[in-house]
């Protein structure tokens, strides 16, 4: 069943499954459930009842109420209120067919502006601050995945401007000026204040940029999910409950991939984390 968010039934029962270090075969043994009904929820071919729904948040678990919802995508996170404080643009671009968001940040005071994350189309970001009429200054990269961070030459060669990164993660190609960031620190951006939020797990260098009431997660947190865990579950876990979760409610999400959500609407509908926050 086609969905705008990111992950789907099958996307959150990997996703938990990775959580306590299960196959599909652990999975299917814990639920009681044909190995098959499992491989078919994880392609998408298969929307199971709802006490079928029920049995596997429980043995993952995730929350029953919120999983049923996004199983049968019934909800949608609220759309975050916009910050009049700063520019905020999202860039829906493509690597191949696979869809990604990048982010035009701009300082409405002095009309400085930073993009996060190359979204693999540097083009896009080229013809935007054209039509925006604005040079960018800063590149600010959450991880160095190539959906995130490729392109990086063409927009170093348009723009002549470094690129900040956490010192931990690989080196992406395209450009040898990096300024390397660490948690905590503050990236001035005209008269706004970019706060660095160290948010690890999807990779080990993974960061996250707040600027007021607004986060720009990259891979960390997806409405109704979370990223995926390609260096460590439990530190992308502890990455989003204990940084991520600590900012008011009504707090900002812009994530990599899908739509935008809050704080709020992730204590209360995620199955990950509803009732634990």
């Amino acid at each position: 069943m086609p969905t705008d968010l990111e992950d789907e039934l099958g996307d959150i029962m990997q996703k938990a499954r990775d959580g306590k270090s299960w196959s599909q075969k652990d999975l299917a043994e814990a639920a009681e459930l044909p190995l098959e009904d499992i491989r078919r929820m994880e392609r998408y071919d298969l929307i199971p009842p709802e006490d079928v729904i029920a049995r596997l948040a429980q043995v993952l678990d995730l929350e029953g109420q919120a999983l049923s919802v996004i199983a049968r995508n019934a909800w949608h996170p609220k759309e975050p209120i916009p910050d009049p404080a700063l520019d905020l643009v999202c860039l829906d671009v493509f690597m191949g067919t696979y869809p990604v968001k990048c982010y035009l940040l701009r300082c409405p005071a002095t009309g400085e502006t930073a993009v996060v994350d190359t979204g693999a189309n540097p083009e896009a970001i080229i013809k935007k601050a054209r039509e925006m009429k604005v040079k960018l200054s800063k590149i600010l990269l959450t991880h160095a995945h190539p959906d995130h961070a490729w392109g990086l030459d063409l927009l170093v060669r348009e723009f002549q401007c470094p690129t900040w990164i956490d010192e931990r993660e690989p080196r992406p190609a395209g450009t040898r000026d990096f300024r390397f960031i660490t948690d905590g620190e503050v990236i001035e951006l005209g008269t706004l204040k970019v706060r660095v939020l160290s948010t690890p797990g999807h990779t080990p260098g993974g960061v996250s940029y707040q600027v007021n009431r607004v986060i720009l997660s990259g891979d960390t947190i997806f409405a109704g999910s979370m990223g995926r865990a390609n260096s460590s579950w439990p530190d992308l876990y502890r990455s989003i409950t204990e940084t991520l979760f600590s900012f008011p409610d009504d707090t900002a999400l812009h994530p990599g991939h899908g739509p935008a959500t809050t704080v709020g609407e992730e204590k209360r509908h995620n199955p990950f984390f509803c009732g634990k926050s």
